[in-house]
């Protein structure tokens, strides 16, 4: 990537879009850039932090892996987005595992040049405040998702926030071009693959989505969105849904 490129995505994060153009251009010259392959650890759990990670070309994913080896994805960033925000102010250990979902290039701002362009722009420090309540709201959605909502309404909101570019646990543009593997849904939405593949059909026999060749498209979204709401416990009715 060349140097404008880099400079036109880091002025597309809310960490930098106030600065001036000067600033970002000095900063895309000098701040390290890292290559990952797909599948590439990017840094582990309790790993220190080296700075601020900024996904300059890709997707990257945080987790959390239990002891049975299943993994919870926390978030995934696109073109543009930040990880690693808390290790990089507290100076504390990495709470979580970030991993390359397709090869990228990461910029990782250290901690000290970044918090001297925090305190010399305060307009980009309030827009670094705004980021960090939309992610807690969002945190809050998925920890009230996988507590009330069953799989089948958790596979339907996360189609439901790529379709139209809700970043609740995916911070990219609105798109359902990238192909997630039934693993990686399961591993978004707190499950397994057959329990999801289940999902996906049944969503499919209500004539909501359409799988093709490996995609999901969306048929009615207004509807979809209604199958978010579903509990923990709801079934659905053996003839309600219509079959193709």
């Amino acid at each position: 990537m060349d140097l404008d490129a880099r400079c036109e995505v880091l002025k597309s994060s809310p960490y930098f879009r106030a600065l001036p153009v000067g600033r970002v251009m000095e900063l895309a010259a000098t701040v390290p850039v890292h290559k990952y392959k797909r599948g590439d650890v990017i840094f582990r759990k309790g790993d220190r932090s080296a700075g601020l990670c900024v996904v300059l070309r890709g997707s990257v994913r945080t987790v959390i892996n239990s002891s049975d080896g299943r993994q919870q994805v926390l978030k995934v960033f696109g073109e543009g987005r930040t990880f690693g925000d808390l290790a990089a102010f507290d100076d504390d250990t990495q709470p979580a595992e970030a991993i390359a979902m397709v090869d990228s290039e990461i910029a990782v701002v250290r901690r000290a040049q970044l918090l001297d362009l925090l305190r010399s722009n305060p307009e980009a420090a309030i827009d670094v405040i705004r980021l960090f309540a939309g992610r807690l709201r969002a945190y809050k959605q998925v920890v009230e998702d996988l507590a009330l909502r069953s799989v089948v309404a958790r596979v339907a909101r996360l189609l439901v926030d790529r379709a139209r570019g809700t970043e609740t646990l995916v911070e990219e543009s609105a798109n359902l071009e990238n192909v997630y593997t039934h693993e990686e849904i399961a591993a978004m939405v707190g499950s397994v693959r057959e329990v999801v593949q289940r999902a996906l059909k049944t969503l499919e026999r209500a004539e909501l989505i359409e799988m093709r060749r490996g995609r999901v498209y969306v048929v009615d979204i207004d509807a979809l969105d209604g199958w978010t709401a579903r509990g923990r416990f709801w079934v659905p009715a053996p003839t309600s849904a219509r079959l193709r």
